[in-house]
Protein backbone atom coordinates (compact mmCIF):
# COMPACT_ATOMS: atom_id res chain seq x y z
CA UNK A 1 0.00 0.00 0.00
CA UNK A 2 1.39 3.49 -0.75
CA UNK A 3 -1.82 5.69 -0.57
CA UNK A 4 -2.18 8.20 2.25
CA UNK A 5 -3.46 6.59 5.64
CA UNK A 6 -6.23 9.55 5.37
CA UNK A 7 -7.58 7.46 2.79
CA UNK A 8 -7.93 4.30 4.16
CA UNK A 9 -9.47 5.47 7.42
CA UNK A 10 -13.28 5.83 7.90
CA UNK A 11 -14.81 9.63 7.88
CA UNK A 12 -17.24 9.90 11.01
CA UNK A 13 -20.14 10.49 8.08
CA UNK A 14 -19.59 7.12 6.73
CA UNK A 15 -21.44 3.77 8.20
CA UNK A 16 -19.39 0.96 7.95
CA UNK A 17 -20.83 -0.58 4.44
CA UNK A 18 -20.16 2.98 3.05
CA UNK A 19 -16.68 2.80 4.27
CA UNK A 20 -16.73 -0.93 2.26
CA UNK A 21 -17.84 0.40 -0.73
CA UNK A 22 -15.67 3.21 -0.66
CA UNK A 23 -12.44 0.90 -0.29
CA UNK A 24 -14.20 -1.43 -2.88
CA UNK A 25 -15.15 0.94 -5.88
CA UNK A 26 -10.91 2.69 -4.77
CA UNK A 27 -8.73 -0.84 -4.74
CA UNK A 28 -6.43 0.60 -7.55
CA UNK A 29 -6.49 4.12 -6.88
CA UNK A 30 -5.74 2.96 -3.34
CA UNK A 31 -3.31 0.37 -4.20
CA UNK A 32 -5.00 -2.08 -1.89
CA UNK A 33 -5.79 -5.92 -2.47
CA UNK A 34 -9.05 -7.20 -1.35
CA UNK A 35 -7.02 -9.01 1.87
CA UNK A 36 -5.28 -5.48 2.80
CA UNK A 37 -8.73 -4.16 2.71
CA UNK A 38 -10.18 -6.55 4.83
CA UNK A 39 -7.64 -6.30 7.24
CA UNK A 40 -8.83 -2.63 7.51
CA UNK A 41 -12.25 -3.60 7.59
CA UNK A 42 -11.99 -5.96 10.83
CA UNK A 43 -9.97 -3.06 12.51
CA UNK A 44 -13.11 -0.89 12.00
CA UNK A 45 -15.49 -3.28 13.17
CA UNK A 46 -14.14 -5.11 15.05
CA UNK A 47 -14.68 -8.31 13.36
CA UNK A 48 -12.08 -11.22 12.07
CA UNK A 49 -14.43 -11.71 8.86
CA UNK A 50 -11.99 -13.39 6.22
CA UNK A 51 -11.28 -11.53 2.90
CA UNK A 52 -14.11 -13.71 0.71
CA UNK A 53 -16.77 -12.26 3.25
CA UNK A 54 -15.97 -9.02 2.62
CA UNK A 55 -15.44 -8.84 -1.04
CA UNK A 56 -18.95 -10.91 -1.62
CA UNK A 57 -20.63 -7.94 0.41
CA UNK A 58 -19.63 -5.97 -1.81
CA UNK A 59 -19.95 -7.90 -4.98
CA UNK A 60 -23.79 -8.19 -3.73
CA UNK A 61 -23.81 -4.37 -3.20
CA UNK A 62 -22.51 -3.94 -7.40
CA UNK A 63 -25.40 -6.27 -8.34
CA UNK A 64 -28.06 -4.80 -6.58
CA UNK A 65 -27.20 -1.54 -7.00
CA UNK A 66 -28.72 -0.62 -10.53
CA UNK A 67 -31.59 -2.22 -9.65
CA UNK A 68 -32.07 -0.04 -6.77
CA UNK A 69 -31.52 2.93 -8.57
CA UNK A 70 -33.98 2.06 -11.40
CA UNK A 71 -36.72 1.64 -8.50
CA UNK A 72 -36.47 3.80 -6.12
CA UNK A 73 -33.63 7.11 -6.61
CA UNK A 74 -35.17 10.45 -8.39
CA UNK A 75 -33.15 11.30 -11.77
CA UNK A 76 -31.09 13.91 -9.20
CA UNK A 77 -29.95 11.34 -6.69
CA UNK A 78 -29.29 9.22 -9.89
CA UNK A 79 -27.30 11.62 -11.81
CA UNK A 80 -25.27 12.70 -8.39
CA UNK A 81 -24.06 8.71 -8.24
CA UNK A 82 -23.75 8.63 -11.56
CA UNK A 83 -21.01 11.62 -11.06
CA UNK A 84 -19.67 9.88 -8.86
CA UNK A 85 -19.12 7.06 -9.91
CA UNK A 86 -17.52 8.67 -13.48
CA UNK A 87 -14.83 10.39 -11.23
CA UNK A 88 -14.55 7.15 -9.44
CA UNK A 89 -14.12 5.38 -13.37
CA UNK A 90 -11.52 8.58 -14.09
CA UNK A 91 -8.99 8.07 -11.14
CA UNK A 92 -9.18 4.37 -12.18
CA UNK A 93 -8.58 4.82 -15.60
CA UNK A 94 -5.91 7.03 -15.19
CA UNK A 95 -3.91 4.77 -12.95
CA UNK A 96 -3.60 2.38 -15.18
CA UNK A 97 -2.17 4.44 -17.68
CA UNK A 98 0.05 5.18 -15.83
CA UNK A 99 0.96 1.85 -14.95
CA UNK A 100 1.45 1.19 -18.31
CA UNK A 101 3.54 3.38 -19.25
CA UNK A 102 5.65 2.25 -16.42
CA UNK A 103 5.96 -1.07 -17.37
CA UNK A 104 6.58 0.11 -21.01
CA UNK A 105 9.69 2.06 -19.57
CA UNK A 106 10.81 -0.69 -17.85
CA UNK A 107 10.74 -3.04 -21.29
CA UNK A 108 12.35 -0.75 -22.71
CA UNK A 109 15.21 -0.18 -20.64
CA UNK A 110 15.58 -4.16 -19.51
CA UNK A 111 15.44 -4.70 -23.65
CA UNK A 112 18.33 -2.35 -24.11
CA UNK A 113 20.06 -3.54 -21.04
CA UNK A 114 19.98 -7.29 -22.10
CA UNK A 115 21.41 -6.62 -25.35
CA UNK A 116 24.13 -4.75 -24.29
CA UNK A 117 24.61 -7.76 -22.00
CA UNK A 118 24.99 -10.12 -24.84
CA UNK A 119 27.17 -8.09 -26.98
CA UNK A 120 29.71 -7.80 -24.73
CA UNK A 121 29.24 -11.46 -23.90
CA UNK A 122 29.84 -12.41 -27.45
CA UNK A 123 32.89 -9.91 -28.16
CA UNK A 124 34.58 -10.78 -24.96
CA UNK A 125 34.60 -14.62 -26.09
CA UNK A 126 36.41 -13.67 -29.38
CA UNK A 127 39.88 -12.38 -30.24
CA UNK A 128 41.12 -8.83 -29.48
CA UNK A 129 42.85 -6.36 -31.19
CA UNK A 130 46.50 -6.15 -31.10
CA UNK A 131 47.14 -3.17 -29.36
CA UNK A 132 50.17 -0.98 -29.35
CA UNK A 133 52.55 -1.28 -26.80
CA UNK A 134 53.11 2.71 -26.91
CA UNK A 135 53.97 4.90 -24.17
CA UNK A 136 52.73 8.64 -24.41
CA UNK A 137 54.31 11.38 -23.07
CA UNK A 138 51.98 13.25 -20.47
CA UNK A 139 51.02 16.45 -21.85
CA UNK A 140 52.37 19.60 -19.90
CA UNK A 141 51.13 22.10 -22.71
CA UNK A 142 48.52 23.33 -21.15
CA UNK A 143 46.54 22.11 -24.78
CA UNK A 144 44.52 19.95 -25.57
CA UNK A 145 42.79 18.43 -29.38
CA UNK A 146 39.03 18.29 -29.82
CA UNK A 147 38.60 16.35 -32.41
CA UNK A 148 34.35 15.84 -33.37
CA UNK A 149 33.04 13.69 -36.43
CA UNK A 150 29.72 13.73 -36.81
CA UNK A 151 27.18 11.84 -39.50
CA UNK A 152 29.09 8.82 -41.01
CA UNK A 153 25.84 6.92 -42.02
CA UNK A 154 27.72 3.86 -42.43
CA UNK A 155 25.96 1.00 -44.22
CA UNK A 156 24.51 3.49 -46.75
CA UNK A 157 25.40 3.01 -50.51
CA UNK A 158 24.91 5.83 -53.50
CA UNK A 159 25.88 7.77 -56.33
CA UNK A 160 24.26 11.44 -56.66
CA UNK A 161 25.22 13.36 -59.88
CA UNK A 162 24.57 16.48 -61.32
CA UNK A 163 22.48 18.41 -63.77
CA UNK A 164 25.19 16.68 -66.44
CA UNK A 165 25.37 13.06 -65.06
CA UNK A 166 28.56 14.47 -63.12
CA UNK A 167 29.47 12.92 -59.88
CA UNK A 168 28.48 15.43 -56.59
CA UNK A 169 29.14 12.76 -54.13
CA UNK A 170 29.49 8.73 -54.65
CA UNK A 171 29.57 6.62 -50.78
CA UNK A 172 29.26 3.68 -49.76
CA UNK A 173 31.05 1.65 -46.14
CA UNK A 174 34.15 1.68 -48.44
CA UNK A 175 34.13 5.08 -49.20
CA UNK A 176 33.38 5.77 -44.98
CA UNK A 177 36.54 3.74 -44.27
CA UNK A 178 38.89 5.64 -47.03
CA UNK A 179 37.81 9.17 -45.46
CA UNK A 180 37.68 8.48 -42.12
CA UNK A 181 41.48 6.96 -42.60
CA UNK A 182 42.32 10.65 -44.34
CA UNK A 183 41.12 11.95 -41.39
CA UNK A 184 43.24 9.81 -39.44
CA UNK A 185 46.19 10.97 -41.45
CA UNK A 186 45.51 14.60 -41.60
CA UNK A 187 45.24 14.54 -37.84
CA UNK A 188 48.28 12.56 -37.09
CA UNK A 189 50.43 15.47 -39.33
CA UNK A 190 48.04 18.45 -37.32
CA UNK A 191 49.55 16.40 -34.07
CA UNK A 192 52.88 16.66 -35.40
CA UNK A 193 52.90 20.14 -35.85
CA UNK A 194 50.88 21.02 -32.43
CA UNK A 195 53.15 18.76 -30.36
CA UNK A 196 50.05 17.92 -28.28
CA UNK A 197 49.68 14.00 -28.02
CA UNK A 198 46.17 14.21 -26.28
CA UNK A 199 42.48 14.06 -28.08
CA UNK A 200 39.27 14.02 -27.04
CA UNK A 201 37.38 12.59 -29.83
CA UNK A 202 32.94 12.98 -30.10
CA UNK A 203 31.23 10.94 -31.96
CA UNK A 204 28.00 13.30 -32.67
CA UNK A 205 25.91 10.53 -33.88
CA UNK A 206 24.19 9.33 -37.01
CA UNK A 207 27.20 6.48 -37.10
CA UNK A 208 24.60 4.24 -39.47
CA UNK A 209 21.80 5.40 -41.85
CA UNK A 210 19.31 3.45 -40.33
CA UNK A 211 16.07 3.32 -41.11
CA UNK A 212 14.08 6.36 -40.83
CA UNK A 213 11.69 6.14 -44.37
CA UNK A 214 10.74 3.81 -46.58
CA UNK A 215 12.97 5.56 -49.32
CA UNK A 216 16.26 4.18 -47.51
CA UNK A 217 15.72 0.55 -48.19
CA UNK A 218 16.82 1.05 -51.40
CA UNK A 219 19.93 3.41 -50.71
CA UNK A 220 21.22 0.40 -47.77
CA UNK A 221 24.25 -1.96 -48.36
CA UNK A 222 24.02 -3.41 -44.88
CA UNK A 223 21.33 -3.64 -42.58
CA UNK A 224 21.03 -1.82 -39.04
CA UNK A 225 22.69 -4.72 -37.00
CA UNK A 226 25.65 -5.17 -39.86
CA UNK A 227 26.26 -1.51 -40.48
CA UNK A 228 25.92 -1.32 -36.61
CA UNK A 229 29.28 -3.77 -36.21
CA UNK A 230 30.96 -2.84 -39.13
CA UNK A 231 31.49 0.81 -37.64
CA UNK A 232 31.61 -0.86 -34.59
CA UNK A 233 35.29 -2.64 -35.63
CA UNK A 234 36.33 -0.34 -37.95
CA UNK A 235 35.73 2.62 -35.04
CA UNK A 236 38.00 0.21 -32.96
CA UNK A 237 40.55 -0.58 -35.06
CA UNK A 238 40.63 3.79 -36.31
CA UNK A 239 41.24 4.43 -32.20
CA UNK A 240 43.71 1.66 -31.69
CA UNK A 241 45.56 3.55 -34.69
CA UNK A 242 45.62 6.49 -33.55
CA UNK A 243 46.38 5.54 -29.91
CA UNK A 244 49.90 5.08 -31.74
CA UNK A 245 49.62 8.91 -31.23
CA UNK A 246 47.99 10.17 -28.61
CA UNK A 247 45.48 9.22 -25.71
CA UNK A 248 42.39 9.37 -26.79
CA UNK A 249 39.02 10.20 -24.91
CA UNK A 250 36.29 9.00 -26.75
CA UNK A 251 32.16 10.47 -26.33
CA UNK A 252 29.64 9.24 -28.69
CA UNK A 253 25.86 10.40 -28.55
CA UNK A 254 22.58 9.48 -29.63
CA UNK A 255 21.72 10.62 -33.81
CA UNK A 256 18.10 10.53 -35.31
CA UNK A 257 19.33 8.06 -37.30
CA UNK A 258 21.12 5.31 -34.92
CA UNK A 259 17.63 4.95 -33.04
CA UNK A 260 15.45 1.62 -33.51
CA UNK A 261 11.98 2.73 -34.64
CA UNK A 262 10.22 -0.46 -33.29
CA UNK A 263 6.54 -1.47 -33.78
CA UNK A 264 4.93 1.50 -34.91
CA UNK A 265 8.35 3.49 -36.44
CA UNK A 266 8.00 6.58 -34.60
CA UNK A 267 10.30 8.78 -33.55
CA UNK A 268 11.49 9.06 -29.89
CA UNK A 269 8.69 6.18 -28.72
CA UNK A 270 12.09 4.08 -27.65
CA UNK A 271 14.82 6.81 -27.21
CA UNK A 272 16.97 4.25 -25.69
CA UNK A 273 16.83 2.04 -28.22
CA UNK A 274 19.60 2.99 -30.16
CA UNK A 275 22.62 1.75 -32.13
CA UNK A 276 25.28 3.97 -30.84
CA UNK A 277 24.90 2.50 -27.40
CA UNK A 278 25.40 -0.95 -28.96
CA UNK A 279 28.06 0.53 -31.03
CA UNK A 280 29.96 2.18 -28.29
CA UNK A 281 29.75 -0.85 -25.74
CA UNK A 282 31.48 -3.25 -28.79
CA UNK A 283 34.38 -0.39 -29.07
CA UNK A 284 35.01 0.01 -25.13
CA UNK A 285 34.95 -4.32 -25.35
CA UNK A 286 37.42 -4.31 -28.18
CA UNK A 287 39.76 -1.73 -27.11
CA UNK A 288 39.65 -2.80 -23.22
CA UNK A 289 43.52 -3.77 -22.92
CA UNK A 290 44.51 -0.39 -24.34
CA UNK A 291 45.65 1.48 -21.79
CA UNK A 292 45.64 4.73 -24.47
CA UNK A 293 41.85 4.68 -24.90
CA UNK A 294 39.24 5.81 -22.88
CA UNK A 295 35.47 4.89 -23.61
CA UNK A 296 32.82 6.67 -22.02
CA UNK A 297 29.73 5.62 -21.63
CA UNK A 298 27.02 6.51 -24.77
CA UNK A 299 24.33 9.30 -23.98
CA UNK A 300 21.73 11.92 -25.21
CA UNK A 301 24.15 14.63 -24.79
CA UNK A 302 28.09 14.54 -23.98
CA UNK A 303 29.27 17.38 -21.23
CA UNK A 304 32.91 17.15 -20.40
CA UNK A 305 35.75 19.96 -19.56
CA UNK A 306 38.45 20.26 -21.29
CA UNK A 307 41.52 22.17 -19.72
CA UNK A 308 38.60 25.04 -18.38
CA UNK A 309 36.58 25.10 -21.83
CA UNK A 310 32.70 23.40 -21.04
CA UNK A 311 32.04 21.35 -24.17
CA UNK A 312 28.57 20.34 -24.95
CA UNK A 313 27.62 17.99 -27.73
CA UNK A 314 24.47 16.83 -29.40
CA UNK A 315 23.53 15.71 -32.53
CA UNK A 316 21.35 18.42 -33.36
CA UNK A 317 17.88 17.27 -34.71
CA UNK A 318 16.26 18.97 -31.85
CA UNK A 319 18.10 22.30 -32.01
CA UNK A 320 16.34 24.92 -33.99
CA UNK A 321 18.43 27.83 -33.03
CA UNK A 322 22.07 27.10 -31.50
CA UNK A 323 22.54 30.31 -29.54
CA UNK A 324 19.16 30.20 -28.07
CA UNK A 325 20.27 26.36 -27.21
CA UNK A 326 23.47 27.09 -25.17
CA UNK A 327 21.36 29.40 -22.92
CA UNK A 328 18.45 27.40 -22.80
CA UNK A 329 20.98 24.44 -21.67
CA UNK A 330 22.90 26.33 -19.47
CA UNK A 331 19.57 27.41 -17.71
CA UNK A 332 18.04 24.25 -17.88
CA UNK A 333 21.18 21.87 -15.87
CA UNK A 334 22.80 24.77 -14.12
CA UNK A 335 26.27 24.72 -15.38
CA UNK A 336 27.77 27.01 -17.99
CA UNK A 337 28.75 26.19 -21.76
CA UNK A 338 31.29 27.37 -23.53
CA UNK A 339 31.31 25.01 -26.90
CA UNK A 340 28.08 24.27 -28.31
CA UNK A 341 29.23 21.34 -30.60
CA UNK A 342 26.33 19.89 -33.29
CA UNK A 343 26.14 17.98 -36.30
CA UNK A 344 22.94 16.77 -38.37
CA UNK A 345 22.43 19.42 -40.96
CA UNK A 346 25.63 18.19 -43.11
CA UNK A 347 27.41 21.99 -43.18
CA UNK A 348 29.19 23.52 -41.52
CA UNK A 349 28.98 26.85 -39.78
CA UNK A 350 29.43 28.40 -36.60
CA UNK A 351 28.75 32.07 -34.40
CA UNK A 352 30.57 33.68 -31.14
CA UNK A 353 27.60 35.25 -28.76
CA UNK A 354 29.40 35.84 -26.11
CA UNK A 355 32.29 35.90 -23.72
CA UNK A 356 33.38 34.14 -20.28
CA UNK A 357 36.41 34.78 -18.43
CA UNK A 358 39.00 34.97 -21.14
CA UNK A 359 36.84 32.54 -23.37
CA UNK A 360 34.88 33.09 -26.39
CA UNK A 361 30.93 31.54 -26.05
CA UNK A 362 30.68 29.72 -29.37
CA UNK A 363 28.25 27.16 -30.88
CA UNK A 364 30.09 25.33 -33.63
CA UNK A 365 28.08 22.81 -36.61
CA UNK A 366 29.95 20.53 -38.22
CA UNK A 367 30.14 18.95 -41.35
CA UNK A 368 29.34 15.59 -41.97
CA UNK A 369 31.67 12.32 -43.11
CA UNK A 370 28.80 11.20 -45.55
CA UNK A 371 29.46 14.78 -47.62
CA UNK A 372 25.76 15.66 -49.46
CA UNK A 373 23.08 12.81 -50.39
CA UNK A 374 19.67 12.93 -51.16
CA UNK A 375 18.05 13.98 -48.48
CA UNK A 376 20.17 16.77 -48.11
CA UNK A 377 20.04 17.62 -51.82
CA UNK A 378 16.35 17.81 -51.56
CA UNK A 379 16.13 20.66 -48.71
CA UNK A 380 19.14 22.07 -50.15
CA UNK A 381 21.64 22.30 -47.16
CA UNK A 382 24.62 20.86 -48.94
CA UNK A 383 28.70 20.86 -48.19
CA UNK A 384 31.62 19.13 -48.80
CA UNK A 385 32.55 16.04 -46.49
CA UNK A 386 34.84 17.42 -43.89
CA UNK A 387 35.49 17.11 -40.33
CA UNK A 388 37.62 20.12 -37.71
CA UNK A 389 40.01 19.61 -35.48
CA UNK A 390 40.11 21.85 -32.86
CA UNK A 391 42.92 23.81 -30.14
CA UNK A 392 41.60 24.36 -26.63
CA UNK A 393 44.14 26.22 -24.54
CA UNK A 394 44.17 26.61 -20.90
CA UNK A 395 42.16 29.97 -20.09
CA UNK A 396 41.74 31.02 -23.73
CA UNK A 397 39.58 27.94 -25.09
CA UNK A 398 39.55 27.29 -28.81
CA UNK A 399 42.31 28.97 -30.39
CA UNK A 400 43.10 27.49 -33.51
CA UNK A 401 41.10 25.85 -35.78
CA UNK A 402 41.91 23.06 -38.79
CA UNK A 403 39.04 22.59 -41.28
CA UNK A 404 40.03 18.92 -42.95
CA UNK A 405 38.27 18.21 -45.78
CA UNK A 406 37.65 14.41 -46.96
Amino acid sequence: MNHSNIDLQRKSSESLDDFLIRLGENLEVYDLTWSEAADILNKESDEEYSESRWRKRYKTYVEFKPIILAKYANNEVVQEIQDSTLEQKKERYKLQAEKVEYNKLLREHARADLLEEKIIEAVEKRPTITVPQIHIKKNNTKRDFLLPISDVHDGVQFCLRGWDNEILNEYSPEIMEKRLWKLLEEFVSINDEQTINHVTVLNLGDSVDGILRMSQLMGLKLGVVDSSIHFAEFMSQWLNELSKYCVVNYYSIFGNHDQLRLLTGKRDEFPNENAQRWITKLIEANLRHNKNVSIHNCNEFMYTDVLGTKVLGVHGENERNLESSIKDYSMIYGKPVDILLSGHLHHSHEKTIGMSQGKDIEHIQLPSIIGIDHFSLKIKKTANPGAKALVLEEGKGRTVTYNIKL
